[in-house]
């Protein structure tokens, strides 16, 4: 099993890099964000854990309340790693079993919390994409429904790059499109070489 973790602060372009090595290179990804969206969403003993800590109001309609755990959490670093206790622990055994199903590919595992978590342990190679903040949140406000207040906090409390770069393998910088797309491929070029060795 071959695995490759991705990531980068919000905004910073992993979606981007990860549809170029899924269309390029034909790796498998793993989003392991939406992954824990869904877990949070359907899984009963987290569900459970949640409400326990954050109260039945962390719930709405059978749905999480993203708008009222955001401000608990981003707003208390202590919250924040409570959720992630939560809610990481489950997503890493569904990321075992996802390099089982696909023990004869190259997988891509997409995470902003990559380091964070410690999720980077488990991988061959670590990838961080990076730009400047302005970047970073200009892209966010075009895409998302959100304000520079909020986006500022999410980079907030996610690791500065200087500090993932000391864990990543690979630094690719993403400003431009063309030029970043010709950098992965270059470096996805050279895992390849490495993975059909082994």
């Amino acid at each position: 099993m071959f695995s490759i973790g991705l990531t980068g602060s919000i905004g910073a372009g992993k979606t981007f890099v990860a549809d170029i090595m899924k269309t390029n290179h034909n790796f498998k990804i793993y989003n392991s964000d939406l992954c824990a969206k869904k877990i949070i969403n359907n899984d009963k003993s987290v569900i459970d854990s949640i409400k326990s800590n954050f109260g039945n109001e962390s719930y709405i309609n059978g749905k999480f309340n993203t708008k009222l755990i955001s401000k608990i959490v981003f707003e208390n670093e202590l919250e924040l790693k409570k959720l992630n206790n939560i809610v990481h622990p489950r997503v890493f055994e569904d990321f075992k079993t996802y390099k089982l199903k696909h023990s004869n590919k190259i997988i891509v595992v997409e995470s902003a919390l990559l380091f964070e978590t410690g999720m980077y342990k488990s991988n061959d190679y670590n990838i961080l994409i990076i730009c400047p903040d302005r970047i970073k949140i200009e892209r966010v406000l075009k895409r998302d429904k959100s304000s520079r207040e909020n986006i500022l906090k999410i980079l907030n409390n996610q690791w500065n790059d200087s500090e993932k770069a000391e864990l990543a393998d690979f630094v690719i910088e993403n400003i431009n499109k063309l030029d970043t797309e010709k950098k992965v491929n270059k470096l996805m070029s050279n895992i390849i070489s490495i993975y059909e060795k082994d």
